[in-house]
């Protein structure tokens, strides 16, 4: 039997609210899971898998409407895919390069309060 969710359970699991899986859902972002001869959405793996997904790259900093790009290109690959997944995969280099560069600047700042405290 595959696994299914009701709307507070998956929200749950992503830990996210109850109301940004239907926001998701209005824009297009999560598919309108079935539903229950009740009325009450049953969702599947399928839209934990993508939630987690939107919210990983909205955690780097992508706005939903690069986000839902991403997405069409993932069910319906086009001719132009190849650009947009370039100009992410840019953007996503260039996030990494500065992450490096705060990085080392932190390291400095540990090894310099290091420095100091063990010379009084």
């Amino acid at each position: 039997m595959s696994t299914t969710y009701t709307t507070s359970q998956l929200a749950e699991a992503a830990d996210v609210g109850s109301q940004t899986l239907r926001y998701y859902e209005r824009r297009g972002l999560l598919p309108e899971p079935p539903r229950t001869n009740g009325g009450h959405r049953l969702y599947g793996p399928q839209h934990l898998e993508r939630l987690r997904f939107i919210q990983t790259v909205q955690g780097l900093g992508f706005q939903l409407e690069e986000i839902q790009a991403l997405l069409e290109i993932r069910e319906d690959p086009s001719e132009t895919a190849g650009e947009t997944i370039e100009r992410f995969l840019n953007r996503l280099d260039e996030k990494a390069s500065a992450l490096a560069d705060m990085r080392a600047t932190i390291a400095a700042l540990r090894a310099e309060a290091e420095t100091t405290l063990a010379n009084g």
